[in-house]
């Protein structure tokens, strides 16, 4: 975050601090529950809703709601973002709306006409890009439930990386770990560094309406994890915080989290997701509310809000980059920790450049 755009939420983040709600600095907008995948840690296929994707015009109602609380990092996703017909304009607008930085999030699994058409609106818009790797060969079609999944994927982000061209977009694949996946993991953030993705590093988890149980999925803690988050822990290749990838271990072996983001720093750390049915989820447990029918602000007043973080005063907590990195870039432990994160973030411009 640039010190310009620090001063432009300066004002907005005062004021929702004196008042304790949040600034809303990170919201995801599920623009339709329709996937190209059928992946086994995704529940998100299997929704009802109708119409199963949210409209230009619902689009526009949410989008204005948005701009008249305030919002600065926006993420554009699905079900699978392509499949969207009107998702062109909605980028367009969303890049408008987010006032920090705005992320395109998708499978990279559709034609490639289309990877090509959206991919080069986003370059063209400096808007970033997010895609998900979670395996190769015979196990990447196992957990997301396609053919050809990992060379469909790479051969999509090679060509959005070779037509980068000046764009400031970031190019990034998340990495959900898995107890299946361990051994591939090196190798997932090697050929996606080859060619010009950097990568974050997700741990499988069951905590939201968009998740579903696998048995086999689950992390247990042993060697083949330590060796893993040894290898990971300082490694330039991933955006994560060092602290972030310290504390998987002590997660993983069942260790209670003494800290709830949305509780505890709900200002800056809270993150909403808004379905295409326009309902607003925080982490797990219903919505606060429907933004089709309501203002933001409203919600955020709501007793359904107010009841929710007393739901998670309870929680035992958890370990995920949506929520817990966010409470932990705001909470660094020492100075060294502090200038731990200046540096990610300087390098991260730093090999952004590098490919372009």
């Amino acid at each position: 975050m640039t010190g310009i755009n620090t001063i432009k939420l300066l004002p907005d983040l005062i004021q929702k601090g004196l008042q304790r709600k949040p600034l809303n600095s990170s919201t995801e907008i599920r623009l339709t529950r329709l996937c190209t995948q059928r992946c086994r840690q995704c529940s998100i296929p299997a929704r009802t809703t109708e119409p199963a994707t949210m409209s230009w015009e619902k689009f526009q109602q949410i989008n204005q709601k948005l701009k008249d609380y305030g919002s600065y990092i926006g993420f554009i996703s699905g079900g699978e973002a392509t499949l969207v017909p009107h998702l062109d304009k909605i980028l367009r607008e969303a890049k408008k709306t987010f006032r920090l930085s705005t992320t395109l999030v998708t499978g990279l699994y559709n034609q490639l006409n289309t990877i090509q058409r959206v991919g080069k609106i986003a370059l063209d818009h400096d808007i970033h890009i997010q895609t998900s790797l979670d395996g190769l060969g015979d196990l990447g079609d196992h957990l997301r439930g396609v053919p050809h999944f990992s060379d469909t994927v790479l051969k999509h982000m090679e060509w959005i990386s070779t037509h980068r061209g000046n764009s400031k977009s970031l190019l990034y694949a998340n990495i959900v770990i898995n107890n299946l996946n361990l051994h591939q993991i090196p190798e997932l953030i090697r050929r996606a560094n080859d060619i010009g993705w950097k990568t974050t590093i997700g741990l499988y988890h069951t905590l939201t309406q968009s998740t579903r149980y696998d048995d086999t999925l689950i992390l247990r803690p042993g060697k083949r994890l330590d060796r893993l988050l040894e290898h990971l822990e300082d490694n330039p290749e991933i955006m994560n915080l060092n602290t972030y990838i310290k504390g998987i271990s002590y997660y993983v072996e069942g260790n209670p989290i003494d800290f709830c983001a949305f509780v505890d720093a709900p200002v800056l750390a809270t993150r909403t997701t808004i379905m295409e049915d326009g309902f607003v989820y925080l982490c797990y447990g219903d919505p606060i509310g429907n933004l089709f029918e309501k203002s933001l602000k409203s919600i955020f007043n709501s007793q359904d809000y107010a009841h929710r973080l007393q739901d998670y005063r309870s929680c035992k907590g958890c370990w995920t980059t949506c929520y817990t990195q966010r409470y932990l870039l705001i909470h660094p432990k020492s100075l060294k920790e502090f200038f731990h994160r200046i540096k990610k973030v300087s390098t991260l411009k730093k090999r952004r450049s590098d490919y372009q």
